[in-house]
């Protein structure tokens, strides 16, 4: 059986409905507009009503213990009511049972609720692990709306970064080369992938990693689509690399394993009439870049 591809209207964590309206962040009366609500989180898990957000008024809110850099201001939805997002210091507030690994579970949200919810979390990391000015070391402070980080010492602002990253899958004839990291799963394989390094191209990136990784000669890269990916905030960039043959050779520093499988095995797998691998979740792009393959695309 062959798979029509047809990519997860939008690629998980992507798509989100929501205008960032960063023109409007320093509007204080966005707080106060009668629709306005908030998305809640705690330890980086977010609050849910089954596959929705839980939301409640920023007023609401405001008051409690909140992580900094309190309430976040995310956009404003379709119909124009401003949402918000706040990390929560304890889960008392909470519905017992309500939050949700988006990592693990995301999948179970819909595709508006995980791109939004993926976004929020991606600026609380970021805000969490840069506290101090990396230009003189002093305490920063969030503003507009959590868009920013500035120093009171030396007025330099900081911005949220998104880290680029290659995630490719490997092909000679009609097979694929998927590894697996330390650690994972038993039967887990996936894509390979690795950080773009100053000065590369995402195609001299792919073609390192694969030498690194597998000692794979790679070429004639093929750009697919790019996924947003929140843990902690990376631009997953998909390719399709072309090895000039099937040898391998596996760093076991960087994976535990690496093994060809052919179009069958995979289409198996996906078909779940087969189990010569576990299936990337679908929240992932190497689940979508595998879809992709198997339908020549």
């Amino acid at each position: 059986m062959t798979h029509k591809f047809i990519p997860d209207c939008p690629i998980p964590f992507a798509g989100s409905q929501v205008d960032f309206a960063e023109m409007e962040r320093g509007e204080a009366r966005l707080m106060e507009h009668p629709k306005a609500s908030a998305l809640l989180f705690h330890k980086g898990q977010v609050a849910t009503d089954g596959p929705a957000l839980l939301r409640a008024a920023p007023s609401a809110i405001a008051s409690l213990p909140l992580m900094d850099p309190g309430l976040i201001f995310l956009g404003l939805e379709e119909d124009g009511d401003p949402v918000f997002a706040a990390s929560l210091t304890d889960d008392s507030q909470l519905p017992p049972d309500s939050l949700m690994d988006l990592r693990m579970h995301g999948h179970r949200l819909t595709p508006d609720a995980l791109a939004v919810a993926g976004r929020a979390r991606s600026i609380f990391d970021w805000h969490r692990t840069h506290p101090f000015c990396a230009q003189c070391g002093a305490k920063t402070a969030s503003a507009e709306g959590g868009a920013k980080r500035t120093c009171a010492s030396c007025e330099t602002e900081h911005f949220p970064r998104v880290n680029p990253v290659v995630i490719f899958l490997i092909e000679h004839e009609d097979s694929v080369l998927l590894g697996r990291g330390h650690g994972w799963p038993p039967g887990y394989y996936s894509a390979l992938a690795g950080f773009v390094s100053p000065g590369e191209t995402l195609e001299e990136a792919a073609t390192r990693e694969g030498m690194e990784e597998v000692g794979a000669t790679l070429s004639g890269h093929r750009y697919l689509f790019c996924q947003p990916w929140p843990f902690p905030s990376q631009l997953m960039i998909g390719l399709v690399s072309q090895a000039a043959d099937k040898t391998i050779i596996v760093d076991k520093n960087e994976l535990e394993d690496a093994c060809w499988f052919t179009r069958a095995e995979v289409d198996a797998v996906f078909n779940k009439t087969g189990e010569a691998f576990m299936r990337p979740m679908r929240t992932t792009i190497a689940h979508q870049l595998l879809r992709a393959w198997l339908s020549n695309q």
